[in-house]
């Protein structure tokens, strides 16, 4: 303990001495090792760390699909879910849930709220007990029964501020009285965004068999112990298959199939990929930090030699030199690692916000004892990393042959070698980074530049729920949304408005459908429609450009023939050579007619800007019973959003119980839709410009400290006729050499990882040879840029000075 002690003081005093060096060092290592420890804490909230369930890893969650309708990952029917719960051979138990939006009144304002209707089973399922109260009984799930809810702890916490005494008060919810028996532990929300689980009671329509085509239903499982996830889907095709055969008219031969998916991938979705891709990046910077920091020690050894000699001649063994020089090297790692976590928590605190709700498990992120971990670790073994080297260097010092150069540090063979390799894995680092960048902002500016097949701009969207028990004859929910649009017409500034059942780019409503005198062969594939119940000034709102016929009108109402607008798509693709007008279409699902097509409207992108454009159909609003609103306004010469105000005033004047909720431009609709790609592509960017720096002075400190060691060199070349242009492109020249190696080796290592990332682009191929060829040529330029500083300063070198100074 004294001899480290004693390291510990040495070195503290030598970086003292240096604090150029150490404030470099400590920077470049604070870079690295924040920006690992940022990425590592996202990774660790959303990826590693288990879900708040018991036994996560047997929870899955049950889907549908019709594969012969190309329908898949549909929600689970009520019949469908009895049939779940009777399968004791690969379930332990079964839970169901549907999401609703509710009012929750009472207060000074209405205030809307995320509902789960859910059955008594769910919470057994997952594995979770309340913290307060309980939870639903069996009896609850029968309709006529006692009201009662569950609250979240965020409602919990935000609402009541954790009052203990919540058990038993009241809440409206919809103009209804629910009482509260339960509140769940912290971290507690499936799916995600609960604020408050209420019982479903399927009614007796919902549960016959005639509603086995009526899928709405969420299903979460629990894997029977000793049962795989091969095994369930296994035993589930078998299942599938027994189902399709018993009740062949609801199924109609659509190939029906059931797919199981563990419940932690559901709610991690697709980040999976670009969260470790993004932790592997920071990797690489990392490694280029360090790389920079043994280049620096290397310099700095050789500069003590001369000191290194002494304590050698004076009995200091090569294990004790070795030791001191690792324990600047950890001083200098941890100072890095303290300052990197700040710069993590600053970070973390920024990647958070512009993600925004786009990140899966974004609450579970922070800087917890594992993060804390990680980046003590990391900071260790960077230490190491870049330390180890430099220190055995140095320790191998020619004791004769430095005490004989006197005071002038020499640098040997090896060590010219070893830091010229450091440079040309930093510029490969560096151009794997750069790479990835230019892949990534590439891919993203071709989603940028997709048709989204409406006109965003100028629009406000916002979302009405109408309470099913109030609204509940079809009449009424149609004379609020009728009432509504005109008040909102009338205002001023307004040039259009509509109403839909889900605004584009918000996800998939595709249904099955019929086409009246088409029978379909069994081995032809007809996708569902997306289908979009709408008003008549809805599309017209959009800006969607009419192909052929008519857009919906005021007189396709509830007592009118039922009409549809469908997309150039669905015309295409059953009407290739035109002839859609007149044609009739009937859906496949309750209460649903035959349908005429009225009209032919471009393509809108509904599931979003990086998928392709789907069949789709818009139906009147009128002709259905329309609960849950997203309402589009068109500002004219005004901005949109100053029309909140008005907008808010005119529901509440129509009806004061009804909030107006999720008012946001349509424009940050359509960026929020590709904010991952964008901050993807941000990250990466980030990260290969510092690794690009690092690079830019690995290269200018190698060339600047071999000009130092070649002044001698230099002197006696120019003193014999070199000119200043020959001194220059001698130093120009190791420079490039250096760079172009790092270069194709970097190449290589692109092409070999490219491959990773051909799930994550879109609209650009992963050997793009325009981003290759881009990248090499800017790191080439910036590498000329790093080595022309020392190359000018070798030409001003004096002969006559260099061969007195020797």
């Amino acid at each position: 303990m004294e001899t480290f002690l004693q390291d510990l003081r040495y070195a503290l005093r030598t970086l003292g001495k240096s604090p150029g060096f150490t404030l470099v060092a400590v920077l470049a290592l604070a870079l690295g090792i924040g920006a690992n420890s940022a990425v590592f804490s996202v990774v660790n909230g959303v990826l590693l760390r288990p879900p708040p369930f018991a036994e996560p890893d047997r929870l899955v969650h049950v889907w549908g699909n019709y594969l012969m309708a190309d329908a898949k990952d549909i929600p689970v029917s009520v019949p469908e879910y009895l049939d779940y719960r009777e399968m004791p051979k690969v379930f332990a138990s079964v839970g169901a849930y549907v999401e609703d939006d509710v009012t929750l009144t009472g207060g000074d304002v209405p205030e809307r709220l995320h509902m789960t209707l859910s059955t008594a089973s769910l919470f057994s399922t997952l594995g979770v007990s309340p913290v307060l109260g309980r939870a639903f009984t069996q009896d609850e799930e029968t309709p006529g029964q006692e009201r009662v809810v569950v609250l979240t702890d965020k409602t919990w916490r935000t609402r009541y501020a954790r009052d203990p005494k919540v058990l038993g008060r009241e809440l409206r919810l919809d103009g209804h009285a629910y009482t509260v028996v339960g509140v769940l532990p912290p971290g507690v929300e499936y799916p995600v965004g609960t604020d408050v689980y209420v019982p479903f009671p399927p009614n007796a329509e919902q549960s016959s068999q005639a509603a086995r085509a009526n899928h709405f239903l969420g299903v979460v499982a629990r894997l029977k112990p000793g049962i795989s996830l091969e095994t369930a889907r296994a035993d589930l095709a078998r299942v599938a298959r027994e189902m399709e055969a018993l009740h062949a008219k609801d199924y109609q031969g659509g190939g029906w199939a059931i797919t199981v998916k563990s419940l932690e991938d559901e709610v991690v979705g697709n980040v999976r990929g670009t969260l470790w891709l993004l932790l592997g990046a920071v990797g690489f910077v990392l490694l280029v930090a360090c790389g920079s920091v043994a280049n620096l020690l290397l310099a700095r050894a050789a500069a003590r030699e001369r000191e290194v000699s002494i304590r050698a001649a004076l009995g200091a063994g090569r294990g004790r030199l070795v030791a001191q020089f690792l324990t600047e090297s950890l001083l200098l790692s941890l100072a890095g690692g303290a300052l990197g976590l700040l710069l993590a928590m600053w970070g973390m605190d920024v990647l958070l916000a512009l993600v925004g709700e786009s990140l899966p498990r974004a609450a579970d992120v922070s800087l917890d004892a594992r993060s804390l971990v990680f980046t003590g670790g990391v900071s260790l073994l960077s230490g190491l990393l870049f330390g180890l080297v430099p220190a055995l260097q140095a320790s191998r010092a020619d004791l004769n042959a430095t005490m004989r150069e006197g005071s002038r540090g020499t640098a040997g063979r090896s060590s010219g070698r070893l830091r010229s390799g450091l440079v040309v894995g930093q510029v490969a680092f560096a151009l794997v980074l750069l790479v990835g960048a230019g892949l990534f902002g590439k891919s993203f500016l071709a989603l940028s530049d997709v048709e989204a097949g409406f006109t965003p701009e100028g629009a406000l969207t916002a979302s009405i729920a109408l309470p099913r028990e109030t609204y509940s004859e079809s009449r009424r929910s149609e004379t609020f949304t009728r009432e509504l649009l005109g008040r909102i017409h009338a205002l001023p500034g307004v040039e259009s408005a509509g109403v839909t059942n889900k605004l584009p780019l918000g996800g998939r409503t595709d249904i099955g459908f019929d086409i009246e005198g088409r029978t379909r062969a069994p081995d032809t594939v007809w996708p569902a429609v997306e289908t979009r119940f709408v008003s008549e000034d809805y599309l017209r709102t959009l800006r969607v450009r009419l192909r052929d016929g008519r857009m919906l009108q005021a007189t396709d109402s509830s007592e009118a023939p039922w009409a549809v607008v469908i997309n150039k798509t669905f015309a295409d693709l059953y009407w290739p050579r035109g002839g859609a007008l007149g044609q009739r279409l009937k859906l496949r699902r309750t209460n649903s007619q035959w349908t005429t097509v009225v009209g032919v409207v471009d393509d809108v992108r509904e599931w979003g800007l990086d998928k392709p454009a789907r069949p789709t159909a818009y139906y009147s609003a009128a002709q259905v019973s329309l609960n849950n609103i997203n309402l589009v306004v068109r500002a004219k010469d005004i901005h949109a959003e100053s029309l909140r105000t008005a907008l808010e005033s005119e529901v509440r004047a129509l009806d004061g119980n009804l909030p107006l909720f999720n008012v946001t431009p349509m424009m940050k609709l359509v960026d929020d839709s590709i904010s991952s790609r964008r901050l993807s592509a941000l990250l990466m960017g980030l990260f290969a410009g510092t690794a690009l720096l690092l690079a830019a002075l690995g290269i200018s400190g190698v060339i600047g400290y071999a000009v130092a060691q070649r002044t001698r060199e230099m002197g006696i070349r120019m003193a014999l006729g070199a000119t200043r242009r020959n001194v220059l492109a001698l130093v120009l020249g190791q420079g490039v050499r250096l760079a172009g190696l790092g270069v194709v080796v970097g190449l290589l290592l692109s092409l070999g990882l490219a491959r990773l990332l051909s799930t994550l682009l879109y609209g650009v191929t992963v050997y793009d040879p325009w981003t290759f060829v881009g990248v090499a040529t800017l790191l080439g330029g910036v590498a000329l840029g790093a080595t022309w500083l020392p190359a000018h300063r070798a030409t001003r070198v004096d002969p006559i000075i260099a061969l007195k100074a020797e």
